[in-house]
């Protein structure tokens, strides 16, 4: 008797706003489960991999839905809670479901489909005069017939021209050829060859006696064997007896090696091994500080009241240990720990530190990592048990390394979509940050956000660290949504900065500059590389120079495809457009008038690099921004090289200003505090504040206080002010007051809805009609439409229109209001292109 029919719902990792069904073949029907990966066809011709998100026995009335290609998995890759974050997200965040999946999984589990052709076996090609094809249809039939069957990238080599689609194309309806989808799997487990001792030489005595008749037959086997007797003494890492062959061929030679395999002596294979290979740290155990210890204690109590905490703690208090203990805390409880930073250069100090403490239970997720490694953090999390092992043994109760599970897993934002099943504690450093924000592509979540929902599932604590909360955050512990609790002193007692405001426009009048410094910074300097000390520099701009100018007439070059001037990076010799990627050589006269008068103007890292180099000849520097931390570990190299000693002066962007702990810095200084005062946004006050404040914590770290130097053109500026005195509740207070008058969060929730197009008259057109549509259910709550401060990227231009929705607002009708009238739009302008994206709670 034939079972029921069942149809699945199945997330497919494309920018599509549903949820599709299909039908599962009877044969498959014991395999379907939630969870499980799919290949599905959409369209014609394409496979995808899909996620079931739902099993159920009703039809789509909409279409016929096509049944499922196979079932790839045995188990589920994605767990019950994980669907259930991805659909919030997809609500919360305005986002499709299959753009959640491209952000939650690691491409490794997302296969391939890639287009193959093949000789169709009904075609006679025999009987076909030869005139039939033409040239280039011959080379493609005579591949086919020597190889089976091509890809579109092996014809596109064999014919060497990039579309090989026409050719395609008149084969089919010459019915020459048929097309298929291949899917790959582009996971592929990490392989690592092993030797060990064949059970019989186990002997003591045959042992012996082989050794002994190597020595006089092969001497070079002999001291192979011998090597990896010592090696299997010494290497506690040895499992069952197995040693690594590239261990042994550090010393030993790969014929030797292989001669005693032949001889059975050894015994070699290959096993699936991990791919997360860290430095092993020394075990430490901290004791926390009266203070640390006191806020420690009140950080539980605030636990017992609310499950999320906000830890205001200035630069320096030392958070992290009370982070540690927290931990502690939580890995006795059996439950696992999520530690979310916001910059991947933050990993490398940290991972340091935890595993000092931890072991090897701390692991790492982030997107430098490759698709395999990724794909194997996954795969670690989701075998883990629903129990943490015991944990005898260990340092303060913790297990150093059991089993090579993962019970802590430190990262960026990616790191919220791991299958977690057992979270107990979320900590969220640096909370206030911005780059917990992504920007694009779709999902435009904001992974601080996200986490605390992502708490509510697991049932799970959540602590939010900074020194300088974001205004959200500091407001939701005034409305009791969260605890606050405060760690108000340095952990080093005789440390601490001073902060000297120095006036740029004072010393350019009277020049007295020194390049980029001001005398006060450029003296400080000098002192600290006299006394081997280390100074951090920061300039929140890379490159070299901002821009290139005609003195005769006042041109600046700019990119042909983004509304931007092009920034000059001496190191490439190029002038290249930070949003684009679009690079041109430095033009030798101005294309405007022919002019050769051209200069760089502004000062961007390399600059500063450049200068620093001529004032400090003598000293040690380098340069910390994206250009200069491209390759996988240049953070951890650079790190390493400041704390070792090996670097005087680092010269970087924001990514020096985040969380970084160096004992030995004296001296900060900020090149330019005026672009961050500057910028146009109703933010740009708090995030200067946050900014300078963060900096301002790199120097003072041991028993010596650190000086802190602030250049800028604004000395009276109020931010400035509340930095240098020290009154953040101040500067909190008067924040809320002008975001409450002018009604922006954390008084309402924004929604930017973003309309692009290459044609400026129709994004103008069409941006105005959905103001129009918005407009009867939002009112005064609608800012635009408005070109942003850089209206053309990648020659699409983009128009916004913000919605200053209220809290009082329900935010499923704000959301269905807003697709509502974006619906409205396509039905009204079909055969238009364009696009939208919509932004929740823009930072």
């Amino acid at each position: 008797m034939q079972g029921p029919t069942y149809f699945v719902d199945v997330i497919v990792p494309l920018s599509v706003p549903n949820k599709y069904t299909y039908r599962v073949p009877n044969e498959l029907n014991k395999e379907i489960e939630k969870g499980k990966r799919v290949l599905v066809q959409f369209g014609k011709t394409k496979i995808y991999t899909g996620i079931i998100y739902q099993i159920h026995e009703k039809a789509p009335k909409e279409y016929e839905a096509k049944y499922i290609e196979a079932v790839l998995d045995e188990a589920p890759i994605v767990t019950e809670i994980q669907l259930t974050f991805w659909v919030w997200i997809s609500f919360y965040y305005c986002a499709n479901p299959g753009d959640v999946m491209n952000a939650a999984l690691p491409s490794g589990l997302k296969l391939s489909s890639t287009s193959h052709i093949q000789l169709n076996p009904d075609f006679n090609f025999e009987e076909i005069e030869h005139r039939f094809f033409t040239d280039r249809e011959h080379i493609v039939i005579d591949a086919l017939h020597v190889t089976p069957n091509l890809s579109f990238e092996n014809l596109s080599e064999i014919l060497e021209v990039k579309s090989v689609q026409p050719i395609i194309h008149k084969l089919l309806k010459k019915n020459a050829i048929v097309v298929y989808e291949d899917v790959k799997d582009k996971y592929k487990p990490k392989l690592q060859t092993f030797i060990k001792l064949s059970p019989e030489y186990n002997e003591e005595s045959k042992l012996q006696e082989t050794l002994n008749t190597l020595e006089k037959k092969a001497f070079k086997q002999a001291e192979a064997l011998i090597y990896f007797l010592h090696l299997q003494q010494i290497k506690s890492e040895a499992t069952n007896e197995w040693i690594k062959k590239s261990e042994l061929l550090k010393k030993i030679d790969n014929v030797a090696i292989n001669a005693l395999v032949k001889k059975t002596i050894f015994i070699e294979d290959s096993f699936e091994v991990g791919r997360l290979l860290f430095e092993k740290s020394l075990a430490v155990n901290k004791k926390l500080s009266t203070q640390q210890e006191s806020t420690y204690n009140a950080t539980v109590k605030a636990f017992e009241k609310n499950k999320t905490v906000l830890l205001h703690g200035v630069t320096g208090s030392g958070k992290t240990e009370i982070y540690i203990q927290l931990i502690k805390d939580t890995l006795a409880k059996n439950k696992s720990v999520l530690f979310l930073i916001p910059e991947i250069a933050l990993t490398t100090q940290l991972i340091t530190r935890l595993r000092a403490v931890f072991g090897e239970i701390v692991g790492v997720y982030h997107s430098r990592f490759s698709e395999n490694e990724r794909v194997e953090i996954w795969n670690n999390v989701l075998s883990q048990k629903s129990k943490v092992e015991s944990l005898e043994s260990t340092v303060d109760g913790v297990d150093e390394n059991k089993g090579n599970q993962y019970k802590i897993i430190l990262g960026a934002r990616s790191c919220l979509f791991l299958p977690y099943n057992n979270l107990g504690l979320i900590i969220i450093d640096e909370e206030h940050d911005n780059s917990f924000k992504q920007y694009d592509p779709a999902p435009r979540y904001h992974a601080r956000d996200a986490a605390l929902y992502l708490s509510t599932l697991h049932q799970a604590n959540v602590l939010l660290g900074s020194a300088t909360p974001s205004i959200e955050s500091f407001f939701n512990t005034q409305q009791g949504k969260y605890e606050l609790v405060k760690l108000e002193n340095q952990f080093v007692s005789g440390g601490g900065t001073a902060i000297e405001v120095c006036d740029v426009n004072h010393y350019t009048g009277s020049n007295q500059m020194k390049a980029s410094l001001t005398p006060p910074l450029f003296d400080a300097i000098e002192n600290a590389l006299a006394k081997k000390q280390q100074v951090i520099l920061f300039q929140n701009r890379r490159g070299f120079a901002p821009y290139t100018e005609c003195k005769q007439c006042g041109h600046v070059p700019h990119c042909i495809q983004c509304d931007v001037s092009l920034i000059y990076h001496k190191h490439s010799q190029k002038l290249i457009c930070h949003y684009c990627g679009y690079s041109v050589t430095p033009p030798k006269t101005c294309s405007a008038c022919g002019s050769n008068q051209l200069h760089y103007k502004g000062m961007g890292t390399e600059k500063i690099e450049e200068d620093i180099e001529i004032l400090f000849p003598n000293a040690k520097i380098a340069r910390m921004d994206l250009d200069s931390t491209r390759s996988k570990y240049a953070y951890k190299q650079l790190i390493d090289d400041f704390e070792g000693g090996n670097i005087d002066i680092l010269i970087g962007t924001q990514m020096v200003t985040k969380g970084l702990d160096f004992e030995n810095v004296s001296v900060v200084g900020v090149l330019n505090a005026d672009s961050l005062l500057n910028f146009p946004d109703f933010r740009s006050f708090e995030k200067a504040f946050q900014m300078l404040t963060q900096v301002k914590g790199r120097a003072g770290r041991n028993n010596e206080i650190g000086k802190v130097f602030i250049q800028t053109t604004q000395i009276e500026h109020h931010v400035i002010k509340y930095i240098t005195e020290n009154r953040i509740d101040a500067f909190f207070s008067e924040t809320l007051a002008e975001r409450q008058q002018y009604n922006y969060p954390p008084f309402s929730r924004l929604f930017e809805v973003t309309l692009i197009s290459k044609d400026v008259n129709e994004i103008n057109h069409l941006a105005m009609e959905l103001f129009v549509l918005l407009k009867p259910t939002f009112g005064d709550q609608i800012l635009g439409p408005e070109f942003p401060l850089i209206s053309k990227i990648k020659n699409q231009y983009h128009k916004h229109v913000l919605i200053k929705a209220s809290k009082q607002q329900s935010a499923t009708s704000v959301r269905e209001t807003i697709y509502a009238a974006l619906n409205n739009l396509q039905n009204n302008y079909k055969n238009w292109r364009y696009r939208v994206s919509i932004d929740v709670d823009p930072v």
